[in-house]
């Protein structure tokens, strides 16, 4: 695998791993925001991230990141090859 391909995976495989850190943080952020500007006890806010979709979002940046780095070890090593 050609290094900026191996890059590109690993960089975007860690940012889909991050993306439900993230969203956590701003759906927090906001209900905090927000129930400091309205002086409220409760305040509900839709569209938290549901646990499937952040399993899938660590799935699929780990496989991602896994790809780059066994297909960047098999490239350094030639004789690790099936059939040499």
């Amino acid at each position: 695998m050609k290094t900026p391909t191996a890059v590109a995976l690993i960089i975007m495989g860690a940012l889909l791993v991050v993306t439900p850190a993230l969203a956590d943080f701003g759906y927090q952020r906001n209900l905090v925001e927000l129930m400091g500007r309205v002086n409220a006890n409760n305040v509900t806010l839709a569209g938290k991230m549901e646990e499937l979709y952040r399993f899938g979002c660590w799935l699929t940046g780990s496989g991602m990141v896994l790809v780059a780095i066994i297909a960047s070890l098999r490239q350094q090593r030639p004789e690790l090859k099936s059939g040499a």
